[in-house]
């Protein structure tokens, strides 16, 4: 009977430690810092185009947080704009480039106003998606 309770004693022992010890070690080593994703402008004007050549425009996207910014995706709202960037990763301060093109040709000679939006996917806890809207008039030649 004795020897049970000197195993027991010692199970709690080793437990306790272990407690203690990942207490101490998540208070020394703290929150990981997460990555911001900030963009140079969440709107721009693209101005007026005609409807026979594609439109391009650059603009950053900057991480301003602490840590590793990752872009996890891209999308549009029209297949008549691509968007690219010129890196996924960002460190603290990082830039890169958001290049945005729109293409009138997909609209069959369409013209008039429109308006289009890129979404920008990423590791920034707080903002998991950041939208990029522009506006452009497509004129006849």
């Amino acid at each position: 009977m004795r020897a049970v309770s000197n195993a027991v004693r010692y199970s709690r022992l080793i437990l306790g430690t272990a407690v203690l010890l990942l207490l101490v070690l998540l208070s020394v080593c703290g929150p990981v810092p997460a990555g911001k994703i900030s963009l140079a402008a969440t709107e721009a004007e693209f101005g007026t185009a005609p409807n026979t050549d594609p439109v391009t425009r650059v603009f950053e996207v900057r991480n301003t947080g602490d840590g590793v910014l990752d872009i996890t995706g891209l999308s549009t709202s029209c297949s008549c704009t691509t968007a690219t960037l010129s890196k996924e990763r960002l460190e603290p301060g990082d830039v890169a480039d958001l290049t945005v093109i729109f293409d009138p040709a997909t609209h069959n000679g369409a013209t008039g106003q429109f308006m289009r939006q890129v979404f920008i996917r990423s590791s920034d806890p707080e903002t998991p998606e950041k939208v990029f809207s522009f506006r452009i008039t497509v004129v006849e030649p």
